[in-house]
């Protein structure tokens, strides 16, 4: 597409160069830039693309687009003098337009599919797979982007992941032209605050965007909590059709802000909601429930296989959704009821009558929630919890943590996460403030694997061992090194050592 093109109808100021030159892609990226590409120099937390303009040049880049308030810099960043037939154009904010750049070059792929947006602190995930679980069930071909992989039509994508829940700019608009270009029907995306916040779906149009819940989470880098909710809301106004957790206090703020009509879904709230839960059985190894939905004035039986009240509102989110789709509410209800695993979500392994639990949760709502729907499961008589934090993250949530699995477990061993560059053992003294707290029994183990080897070894019939905060990840950062480490396989190895893996 020729540059002059692509800006129409685009505010802009001209620098240097020709309009009538042609762009193959776009990059954001200066070691990853391409001939032919148009390099959008972008201003990120702890790199300013305007540095590698000249990086961008000598790879081939044919453009570059920067912010309006860095043109000053040019000539520094051009000792040389920037080539005469090189385009250069500026813009407020580079971000900002970004998406809708990257959208026009790949053909508005978004139109060819129906997009649903899923965002909230906990349950993007789950939400996510039995979203798409319930999609294919009904003959859908589906797409999805999250945080435990990318697929089209079930099959795993051989993308580049930039980010680990929504793919930049760049990397989107491929994905999504693959995703027209294979004919999906759907396109599912777990959309995450910093996505909403740097601007790498304002482009796109969203036929459902789903609400799941709000609690403290990523403060490491929006700071405040008005700017993660903030953040979290940009998904309601660029959707067409909105599914709100009524049961969580911030729905009311997203009920507002959305754009459309709003479907609530609650299990306490159900006055004004069109669809609940209601006749709650929990058993041992997962939960019974009547859901409601008003519109159609039906009820079905639905059972899930995991138990705790979260599995109840992911299935309610992702119904809310597959009713704007236009999946008939019995059908979903027949998906519902089929076995559905997400890797390392409440992903249970047994062995001897002893159980481990691994799972994703990381928050301290989450921790609270998986700990209390282990405690009211009558097949466990003892839990112990082996959780730690991530390092340069949000600190704020260790003490709460720490006081969660002191209240809820029997036994605690606190351990490492990911602590990246941050002293391993300072992260395990904000969690051990919040377990002394508690008055619960606990111990520290640095080294992750050890820690669930003891663990288990202290585990008897009947105990529950629930690892927390990795999930599906199979890997530990520490330091800046990403080396394999997997909770599942380590509790596999264990197991078999001491009897074998129940199947």
């Amino acid at each position: 597409m020729r540059l002059d093109e692509l800006f129409d109808g685009i505010e802009y100021g001209f620098i240097q160069g020709d309009m009538d030159v042609d762009v193959t892609d776009i990059s954001i990226d200066s070691r990853l830039t391409e001939k032919g590409d148009l390099f959008v120099a972008t201003v990120g937390a702890s790199a300013d693309g305007h540095d590698y303009i000249e990086q961008a040049i000598s790879r081939g880049a044919v453009a570059a687009l920067i912010q309006s308030d860095r043109s000053e810099r040019l000539p520094l960043s051009f000792p040389n003098g920037a080539p005469q037939d090189f385009t250069i154009l500026s813009v407020p904010d580079t971000r900002e337009i970004l998406s809708a750049l990257v959208n026009r070059l790949c053909g508005d792929p978004a139109r060819k599919f129906r997009l649903i947006g899923i965002t909230g602190t906990n349950g993007k995930t789950s939400v996510a797979a039995m979203l798409d679980h319930i999609l294919r069930f009904a003959d859908h071909k589906t797409g999805l982007l999250g945080t435990i992989d990318n697929y089209c039509g079930g099959e795993a994508l051989r993308v580049r992941r930039t980010t680990p829940t929504t793919p930049d700019c760049v990397e989107l608009g491929h994905i999504m032209s693959q995703m027209a270009e294979a004919n999906v029907d759907d396109l599912i995306m777990e959309v995450s605050s910093m996505g909403l916040k740097t601007g790498r779906v304002n482009a796109l149009t969203f036929d459902v965007g789903v609400f799941t819940n709000l609690s403290p989470e990523h403060l490491d880098d929006h700071k405040t909590m008005e700017d993660y909710r903030a953040s979290k809301l940009k998904l309601f106004p660029l959707s067409e059709y909105a599914v709100v957790n009524l049961d969580d206090p911030f729905s009311a703020v997203v009920r507002k802000n959305a754009r459309g009509e709003v479907l609530g879904y609650a299990i306490k709230n159900k006055e004004g909601s069109g669809l609940f839960a209601e006749n709650i059985s929990y058993t041992g190894d997962g939960v019974s429930f009547d859901m409601v939905y008003e519109l159609e004035e039906s009820a079905e039986r639905v059972s899930l296989g995991t138990p705790g009240e979260f599995a109840i509102y992911n299935a309610l989110a992702a119904t809310g959704a597959a009713l704007r789709l236009g999946v008939a509410f019995p059908q979903i209800a027949a998906a519902l009821r089929e076995k559905i695993d997400i890797p390392g979500r409440f992903e249970v392994i047994r062995s001897g009558g002893i159980s481990a639990i691994v799972d994703y949760a990381h928050t301290a709502e989450a921790l609270e929630n998986l700990l209390t729907a282990v405690r009211g499961n009558p097949r466990y008589s003892r839990i112990i919890s082996v959780f730690g934090c991530g390092g340069d993250r949000d600190p704020g949530k260790r003490a709460p943590m720490g006081r969660i699995s002191g209240r809820l477990a029997d036994y605690t061993v606190i351990t490492s996460d990911n602590p990246r560059t941050e002293d391993a053992l300072a992260i395990i003294d904000g969690i051990v403030a919040g377990i002394q707290n508690s008055g619960g029994d606990y111990e520290v183990e640095l080294d992750r694997q050890k820690a669930i080897e003891k663990a288990i070894a202290g585990a008897t019939p009947g105990t529950a061992v629930v690892i927390s905060g990795k999930g599906h990840e199979d890997y530990q950062i520490i330091g800046h090194e990403k080396i394999h480490f997997d909770d599942r396989e380590i509790v596999r190895t264990v197991f078999e050592r001491i009897g074998g893996v129940e199947s």
